[in-house]
């Protein structure tokens, strides 16, 4: 306690000093008047009140120091406790404090040597003044109704750094000069007391007072634990009231076999022990959740006992169980939100459309593989944060995505499927179909996500598609023309071959009559006739059988087929190449070498003929190409037939132009072509690679050099895989 509390405890000890003093001077006027007697006789009368003097004397020694002692027992408990307490008499001035209260008041540099708290309080600054103010507040309150006020929480700077203080008044009744006990506890720290029991002071009674009004419960018991006092706070924690818990031992009144081992031995005296927290219950059965403290300590006599200070974590307890579960319901919440995102991350880099995303300033927050890959970025670039001019893409793609973006922020509407084409940072040309989306990111702003399709090559299957529809109109059409011519080319076969047969016998017998004819027209040239007619109507069947001939491969070429079948493949080359007379008969010579073995090729009729046909185009273009390094005349087309173990192999060769090595590298390639505009349309090739590799499982090699000519192979397995596309 500090030096502050220079009156009286309580009004009985005041009594009691002024007794012994009024007995001290009449025994020292005894033992004069005994020593003045002495050399005569003695007085019985006095020396019977010199005795009963000497045996209150000793008597009131005895009963002042059990006082004494007890005073000392309440002091330790009240010192030994956490927070700081201050006693107050009705004006507001300190009677007294414990030694927590000065300890506090110096880390958070508050003038301890203040003999009135609300003087206290007037001087204190920053967290602590606004404390010891409102709590003053409270004082003055609590001395009108009596009644406990509690101050809010309040930061206070202290030498080791802010902690959080709490002030609690209480009043004190039935006492002299105290009436009311200030409770200054430090809400930073899990409460712990560590301070050992001192000495009982001669305030005993009112320490005992300031126990009772304590928050937590506070037990004294022997070292067997059974209980010799409890304060007030005890007997609301467990339910048991004084009484009843005096005289048992403190395990039997906690309602649990499931106890914390205690080594009462380690304890030593004057020491303390935090026990594990722990469930009880109390005497209606209501669970809760305990925290003690454990304190041995001694008097003076060299008693021992057991003091415990318990408080009632319930609520604390279920606050961290239940911030607990939150907390792993939050952890798992964060695992599903990472493996979600991590599976979401990895089909958007998987997708092959381009997506990426931005805020409303245009910087980009996220975006796939495919994006970078589209625009010609390293992989594993990372844009985000950047902005289109800071990326610096050598495309198109910039250009057109900043005005997609800027249409959507200013209209607030997406724009779907936009068709554009750019040039990529390799220089291609690609069609791509741009999607832009407005996307709300908070404060009632939006930004953009941006989704792109390459279909480039969609468009080049889809323009094969229209050409090959257009080639299956026109071949239904000429089936048809053919059809319709092949009717009267039959019957005018026929009887030109009736006309023939007929002059010719007419033709015998006018020469066995030529005098009378000659006689009737003299101008008639009878033998120019018999020379000539024979021969031109030999001419006239020759050309009508080239045109059934024509017409015959017209309706070959022209049948469409029904899907993957058994094909002869030798009259699909004869009719392809009747066909395509007209590209090649002015510019080359072209000879058939078919295997006679060939036999039928299980393929698609009419995409392979459509092949062939282009493949013998492309021969005649480069041999008229050709022409001028000839010096004239036709150059030659071979196309060749064989059957191999699992294969079959179609050779077109000429002796054309030739390619050089980069040409041959991009001939397969969409729109790819050497020839002037108007006259090719780079589709060719890249459909009979589409036709022999992707949709026959075949391959198609080109074996070529400038000047040389070239030689197309082409391989057709002769077992349909079971992959191979329907």
């Amino acid at each position: 306690m500090t030096d502050t509390a220079t009156r009286p405890g309580t009004d009985e000890t005041a009594v009691l000093r002024r007794t012994v003093e009024e007995q001290r001077r009449t025994i020292d006027a005894l033992i004069v008047a005994a020593e003045r007697r002495t050399t005569g006789e003695p007085d019985s009368s006095a020396l019977a009140t010199w005795q009963r003097n000497m045996t209150l004397q000793r008597r009131l020694v005895e009963r002042t120091e059990r006082i004494r002692n007890a005073e000392q027992l309440l002091r330790a408990v009240v010192d030994s406790i956490d927070a700081g307490l201050c006693i107050l008499d009705g004006d507001g001035r300190i009677v007294d404090t414990n030694q927590v209260w000065g300890t506090m008041l110096n880390r958070a540099s508050g003038d301890r040597t203040a003999t009135s708290f609300f003087k206290l309080a007037g001087g204190a600054t920053d967290g602590l003044g606004a404390l010891t103010r409102e709590a003053a507040t409270m004082v003055r309150l609590m001395l009108d109704n009596q009644s406990s006020q509690v101050t809010a929480a309040h930061q206070v700077e202290t030498a080791e750094g802010p902690r959080w203080w709490r002030m609690r008044a209480d009043p004190v009744r039935g006492h002299g000069d105290a009436q009311a006990v200030l409770t200054l506890t430090d809400e930073t720290n899990a409460v712990r007391i560590q301070e050992e029991l001192r000495q009982a002071t001669r305030e005993a009674s009112r320490l005992a007072l300031v126990a009772r009004h304590m928050e937590d419960g506070v037990v004294i018991a022997d070292t067997e634990g059974r209980i010799e006092w409890v304060n007030d706070a005890f007997t609301k924690l467990s339910g048991y009231t004084r009484a009843e818990a005096t005289g048992r031992l403190r395990a039997d009144l906690l309602g649990t076999d499931t106890l914390p081992l205690v080594d009462l031995a380690a304890l030593a005296v004057g020491g303390s022990m935090v026990l594990p927290e722990f469930e009880s219950r109390t005497k209606d059965g209501r669970p809760c959740w305990m925290r003690v403290v454990l304190y041995r300590v001694t008097d003076d006599e060299g008693v021992v006992s057991l003091m415990a200070v318990e408080r009632d974590i319930t609520k604390r307890y279920n606050a961290e169980q239940a911030q607990q579960a939150a907390k792993n319901r939050a952890e798992a919440l964060a695992d599903e939100l990472s493996v979600e995102k991590a599976v979401l991350t990895g089909v958007i880099s998987s997708i092959p459309h381009l997506i990426y995303w931005k805020d409303a300033e245009g910087r980009y927050v996220g975006h796939n593989a495919a994006f970078l890959a589209t625009r010609g970025l390293p992989a594993g670039s990372d844009l985000t944060g950047r902005t289109e001019n800071e990326i610096g893409a050598a495309d198109d793609l910039a250009r057109l995505l900043s005005q997609l973006e800027a249409r959507v922020l200013d209209t607030g509407e997406p724009i779907v499927d936009h068709h554009a084409t750019v040039t990529g940072p390799d220089r291609t040309v690609r069609t791509v179909l741009m999607s832009a989306l407005p996307q709300p990111v908070g404060d009632g702003r939006v930004g953009v996500i941006g989704i792109g399709a390459d279909v480039t090559r969609i468009s080049a299957l889809e323009r094969q598609l229209n050409q090959t529809n257009r080639l299956e109109a026109i071949g239904q059409l000429a089936a048809g023309i053919a059809h319709e011519i092949n009717t009267p080319i039959q019957f005018i076969s026929d009887n030109t071959r009736f006309v023939e047969q007929s002059f010719t016998q007419l033709l015998n017998a006018v020469t066995q009559v030529r005098e009378p004819i000659v006689a009737v027209d003299p101008d008639l040239d009878l033998d120019f006739l018999v020379t000539e007619v024979p021969t031109a109507m030999t001419e006239s069947l020759e050309g009508l059988a080239r045109v059934a001939q024509i017409v015959r491969a017209m309706k070959d070429f022209s049948h469409p087929g029904h899907g993957r079948g058994d094909v002869d493949l030798n009259r699909a080359v004869e009719s392809t190449s009747q066909v395509a007379r007209n590209e090649w008969k002015y510019h080359a010579e072209l000879t058939l070498d078919l295997g006679a073995d060939v036999g039928l090729v299980p393929c698609y009729e009419g995409e392979l003929k459509q092949v062939i046909l282009n493949l013998i185009v492309n021969s005649a273009h480069a041999v008229e190409a050709a022409a001028s390094q000839r010096g004239g005349g036709l150059g030659h087309i071979t196309v060749r037939t064989a059957r191999a173990p699992d294969e079959i192999r179609i050779v077109v060769a000429d002796d054309g132009i030739g390619m050089d090595d980069a040409t041959q590298q991009r001939i397969y390639d969409p729109f790819f072509t050497t020839k002037e505009v108007g006259k090719g349309t780079g589709q060719g090739l890249s459909m009979a690679y589409a036709t022999i590799v992707q949709k026959h499982g075949g391959t198609i090699h080109v074996r070529s050099s400038p000047g040389a000519g070239a030689e197309f192979t082409i391989t057709i397995p002769t077992h349909v895989p079971d992959t191979t596309p329907e």
